[in-house]
């Protein structure tokens, strides 16, 4: 034992952040989902916003730079994915080719049939079809041989009821045994990470077969379902052993996710990592201390592994 008390493990940085955890966030955005998403054009606006960005990041390209192709939706400016093909100085398109590097990019949680059967064979992400929350809990209870998923109907105390759904963010806790679990959700066990009044969980990031860097992001315990208060960009060997990052690469191969982030929390009981999502199409992280992204080299690391990922045979 280190004899430290909870608020010393803190991390430092959260002595910066503001005291009002709502400050520098929207208006709308407690608005539960899908009704959030409906209210604010969410769908039409980004891919808006996708083009323009995409437009001003071509055109600071050479008419032969190298295309990536997205398809069937396009990369956000500020997503990760667009730092790095900014730092590959290649274009962004938008057209499914087995000649030019492809990549399936779609934020929904199931890719639809129609657009998966445009992708070339050789697409990055292209057979990562299934995200959802009762996929993910299969796919790591294969290759770890345990899950958080319960019966609620016989589970007992605190359980996690959240959407099967990628990015509805409408967890909450729940008293097990239920009477009627609800429609389109999924139930687990409840992990316990607080900390001094804060909550964490961690973001490996993965590209090809390697874990390439790994976000540390903290919440207030109030708000344990409700946005990030800070993430800290963290060495993959400070977050997970050496077994724990191989059963993660496992996952992304189960998955079969070629590029990708997960949501991972650790168990203060027994010591365990849980994988609780997946994401194909990540965002930046948010409340990334300033300077981040460029002193820890965060864009050109993910940037040179994406391009061994390019240059594996794919056919390109």
């Amino acid at each position: 034992m280190s004899g430290r008390s909870p608020r010393e493990s803190l991390p430092e940085e959260l002595a910066q952040v503001p005291d009002d955890p709502a400050r520098g966030q929207p208006v709308l955005a407690r608005i539960p989902e899908p009704w959030r998403a409906r209210v604010t054009g969410r769908r039409i606006r980004r891919w808006l916003d996708a083009t323009r960005a995409n437009a001003r990041h071509n055109s600071t390209q050479a008419p032969d730079a190298v295309a990536l192709n997205f398809f069937p939706m396009r990369p956000q400016g500020g997503a990760p994915i667009s730092e790095i093909v900014r730092e590959l100085r290649m274009r962004i398109a938008y057209t499914p080719s087995e000649d030019e590097p492809t990549m399936a990019w779609d934020g929904d949680t199931w890719f639809s049939p129609r657009s998966a059967r445009r992708l070339p064979s050789n697409a990055i992400n292209g057979r990562c079809l299934d995200i959802s929350k009762s996929r993910v809990h299969e796919a790591w209870q294969l290759v770890s041989g345990r899950s958080l998923a319960v019966d609620p109907l016989t589970a007992t105390g605190t359980l996690v009821e959240k959407p099967e759904e990628n990015g509805r963010h409408g967890g909450r806790l729940v008293q097990g045994p239920l009477s009627k679990p609800r429609r389109g959700l999924v139930y687990e066990r409840f992990i316990d990470t607080s900390n001094a009044g804060y909550v964490t969980q961690t973001r490996p990031v993965l590209i090809g077969s390697t874990i390439v860097v790994a976000y540390e992001k903290w919440r207030r315990r109030e708000d344990t379902f409700y946005g990030t208060l800070l993430s800290l960009v963290r060495e993959p060997d400070a977050l997970y052993g050496a077994e724990e990052q191989r059963l993660l690469v496992a996952l992304a191969r189960e998955m079969n996710v070629d590029y990708g982030e997960f949501d991972v929390i650790r168990d203060p009981a027994s010591g365990l990592i849980e994988v609780v999502d997946v994401n194909r199409t990540p965002s930046r992280p948010w409340r990334l201390p300033p300077g981040s992204g460029v002193n820890d080299g965060l864009w050109k690391r993910q940037a040179e592994a994406f391009r061994e990922l390019l240059l594996r045979p794919r056919g390109f």
